[in-house]
């Protein structure tokens, strides 16, 4: 019996000790799982998992698990859950080691909710704690956007008399400098400046520090609080950052300015709902002056949506489609539409050239309409005729038939000519057909054969009675439209929007030479190649950023209140930097200016400015 007792008592140790290694086994691949569905971005998911390892007896998995969750729950924007469980976790593991980790977690948190004290006492706390130099790094990350805004002072001070660490002294010191230089105090930010310690400085602090240390010698300027709502995260992150790149170029560029920009940077991590509860959170801000918003159109139209009562000026940089301000009264277009240029178009080839019959070749959406209409329209008001329109549906590499018909259009215009004779200046004298012919001398001459001639010797022909062609491409198509327009022998002025401007591809040997002389209505022009690592469209967001800060800066403001800076943007009409024009002509709160450029085969040429029907050359001085 006791032996039997043994047998059983063993028998069960070894299963336990079994179940034990099983168990085990699988809190680690469900962690590990966890782990990889949060750093893939797939929040909910990791929350899944974490949550069915905190129902069991999950021992040491339990203090990492309830520490990912907190993340897990931040990603999902569940704050209060968040919040909830970090007080468990606090009350369970008062000592943890991890408790760097909460305190960063906490920060973001915060930060997400647009509380920026919070999540710069929060970083500071995680600081203190950490022993972690990656950690470290990521928090001087965070910390180093958050020294740029213009948090309260009262709460940099308190943690400057907590605070013994020589680094964080620098931090906080380069915060009050900053909200000083944004006061309009630069000599109280000198000052400031001269108790930092440069050599406990964290190296990513100091371009900034060289930046307020060149501030603080330039004489006193207002300042705008802006806040910038873009996706810095997600699928639209590479726009939203060029964008920001730019931005942040176009506020630092010059020393002429009027104004200073406070920037409270905000990701949308590319997601609607995310940027409507940012958008509504800084409007809610007293400090906020204006809200300058990057994003599609879905997103923006959600937002000039929920704004439509408020009175906080919304300025757009991306958006091209149409006038918003019918939704929100302060909504700002700072760049033209996309009707405006090709209205400019229209008046360019009519006014400017002198051409008459112009053909159009577009894509067949609302992108394309847009643009189509507002061209015919003003094609019609001045009198000229658009003899054929065109669509093509998806993307244009084969347009074969819609050039084939352009020909025949053209070669029906060619039969309504003038007879030859009118045209070069001859007539017949009826005085030669008074001597006698005699019929019989024609009876024996052979009779003439018409030749037909054949489709392969009619493409032979060049046409030119399609005098421009007007071809509003959309982004990345030029590589296809280049190819083939000189296939189909129409001697003619094409005349494009920006999506043209792409030097990459029109400076191709089978490509350059056939487009020399064309001719393009953009919203701005970019005079400098520093984008150069851009694809085209991330270049299009870089300048448009670098435009809209510039136009922020050279604002004549007197207090940095909304309803000023709203004013401002009404009436200011002048140039703003190279190649971008502010105008609000005609309608307050639309840019109308558009610039002329010309392909002379190498590079682009700026040739002038459309405000409304005035064209504005550039003379150029070299």
């Amino acid at each position: 019996m006791n032996l039997l007792r043994t047998i059983i008592f063993l028998s069960s140790f070894s299963i336990l000790i079994g179940q034990s290694w099983m168990q085990k086994q699988r809190f680690d691949r469900k962690f590990n799982q966890a782990i990889s569905n949060y750093d893939e971005g797939k929040f909910k998911n990791s929350e899944i998992l974490l949550k069915e390892i905190l129902s069991e007896d999950s021992g040491v998995y339990r203090e990492p698990s309830l520490l990912l969750l907190i993340k897990a729950q931040i990603g999902l924007n569940k704050f209060d859950n968040a919040r909830q469980s970090a007080k468990q976790f606090s009350s369970d593991f008062p000592k943890s080691d991890y408790m760097s980790n909460l305190m960063d977690s906490l920060g973001d948190l915060y930060a997400h909710e647009s509380n920026f004290s919070s999540a710069y006492r929060l970083y500071h706390r995680a600081l203190d704690l950490s022993q972690n130099k990656l950690l470290n790094e990521k928090i001087h990350k965070k910390l180093y956007k958050l020294v740029q805004y213009q948090l309260p002072i009262s709460v940099i001070e308190e943690l400057m008399i907590i605070s013994k660490n020589v680094e964080s002294q620098n931090i906080h010191l380069i915060a009050v400098s900053n909200i000083k230089i944004l006061n309009g105090r630069p000599d109280d930010a000198a000052l400031t400046l001269s108790k930092i310690k440069q050599d406990s400085l964290p190296k990513i602090y100091i371009p900034f520090f060289e930046n307020l240390l060149k501030a603080s010698y330039r004489p006193p300027a207002s300042s705008l609080t802006i806040g910038l709502v873009l996706p810095l995260s997600g699928s639209q992150s590479e726009l939203g950052n060029a964008f920001l790149n730019g931005f942040i170029e176009g506020e630092k560029s010059s020393d002429s300015r009027n104004n200073r920009l406070s920037i409270i940077i905000n990701d949308t991590k590319s997601n609607s709902l995310d940027a409507v509860k940012i958008a509504k959170k800084l409007e809610e801000m007293d400090q906020i002056s204006g809200i300058v918003l990057q994003a599609d159109n879905e997103t923006t139209l959600a937002i000039t949506s929920i704004l439509s009562s408020k009175d906080i000026p919304v300025l757009l940089s991306e958006y091209r489609f149409n006038d918003l301000s019918k939704i929100h009264a302060k909504t700002f277009l700072t760049h033209s539409t996309i009707a405006i240029d090709a209205k400019n178009s229209a008046n360019y080839a009519v006014n400017g050239l002198g051409l008459d019959s112009l053909a159009i070749v577009a894509p067949a959406d609302k992108y394309g309409e847009i643009q189509v209409d507002a061209f015919i329209r003003e094609v019609d008001r001045l009198g000229a005729n658009v003899v054929a329109t065109v669509w093509y549906t998806g993307e244009p590499k084969n347009l074969k038939r819609q050039f084939e018909y352009l020909r025949a259009v053209a070669f029906d215009l060619l039969s309504k000519k003038p007879d030859y004779d009118e045209v070069l200046g001859m007539e017949i004298d009826s005085l030669d057909a008074l001597f006698d012919v005699s019929i019989d001398d024609y009876f024996d001459l052979p009779s003439t054969k018409k030749q037909k001639m054949s489709s392969s010797d009619s493409a032979k022909v060049v046409l030119e009675t399609i005098q421009g062609i007007y071809l509003p491409i959309r982004e990345g198509e030029v590589e296809f439209l280049g190819t083939q327009l000189p296939m189909y022998n129409l001697r003619t002025k094409i005349i494009g929007n920006l999506n043209w401007k792409n030097l990459e591809i029109l400076k191709k040997e089978n490509i350059g030479p056939h487009l020399n002389g064309l001719s393009i209505i953009a919203d701005f022009f970019n005079t400098s190649n520093d984008t150069i690592n851009y694809n085209t469209k991330q270049n299009n967001a870089y300048n448009r950023g670098f435009n809209t800060a510039r136009l922020l800066t050279i604002l004549n403001i007197k207090d940095a209140t909304r309803e000023t800076l709203a004013e401002s943007l009404s009436i200011l009409n002048g140039p703003v930097s190279d190649g971008y024009y502010y105008s609000t002509y005609n309608n307050n709160k639309v840019n109308v200016a558009s610039q002329l450029l010309e392909f002379d085969g190498n590079v682009f040429i700026h040739k002038g400015i459309f405000i409304s029907d005035s064209l504005l050359t550039i003379i150029n001085q070299e």
